[in-house]
């Protein structure tokens, strides 16, 4: 009794209450991990590892309109649709609020987006009880090279930018890089 106790009060400061899902403590562990396994494991045909942000659009609607019964309700929805739609060798967290993490990992950008899309999707057509919702996720690449919580704000700014556009989008870090050299160089200094 006494071991299933001290296992249960670690278990409790790993993981959300709500969701059960792993939590932002437990995401930085985990990131700082599969950096070192990436720098580790350099060169041995391994695919790329991506930290994926995601929130939910519009939230702060559903625990005005509806109440935090029913928020709480939504968000355990969204867990479960995580756990169903990303696959077991994928790392999920639940971050804060309406946000969540996701560590897809050995996925070439093709495959990680095919799986985000999946996901995306899953949202769509899933009945919450407060009515159909949609997610914007904004991801990149994890570099062993760069630091671990770098990767964090690479994904978050993509993630602010699917959300500046308009939200239920999917946008790659890289592509904001693409985007603000391309205004960069619209630019005239003389």
């Amino acid at each position: 009794a006494i071991y299933a106790n001290q296992v249960a009060l670690l278990d409790s400061k790993e993981r959300d209450l709500l969701t059960g899902l792993p939590n932002r403590q437990t995401m930085e562990l985990t990131l700082d991990e599969v950096v070192r396994f990436h720098l580790d494991n350099d060169q041995k045909g391994i695919d790329p590892s991506w930290l994926v942000m995601l929130d939910i659009d519009h939230f702060k609607l559903i625990n005005d309109n509806y109440g935090h019964v029913y928020g709480d309700e939504v968000l355990l929805h969204f867990s479960e649709l995580m756990k169903t739609n990303f696959r077991y060798t994928d790392f999920l967290f639940r971050y804060g609020g309406e946000e969540f993490i996701v560590i897809i990992n050995n996925a070439s950008e093709k495959h990680a987006l095919k799986i985000m899309s999946r996901f995306h999707q899953a949202v769509q057509n899933h009945p919450f009880p407060s009515g159909r919702l949609t997610v914007s996720l904004g991801y990149t690449c994890i570099n062993p090279t760069t630091p671990p919580m770098l990767h964090f704000e690479q994904a978050d700014r993509a993630l602010y930018h699917a959300k500046h556009l308009g939200r239920n989008r999917i946008i790659s870090y890289s592509a904001l890089q693409i985007e603000t050299i391309d205004r960069e160089d619209d630019v005239e200094l003389f």
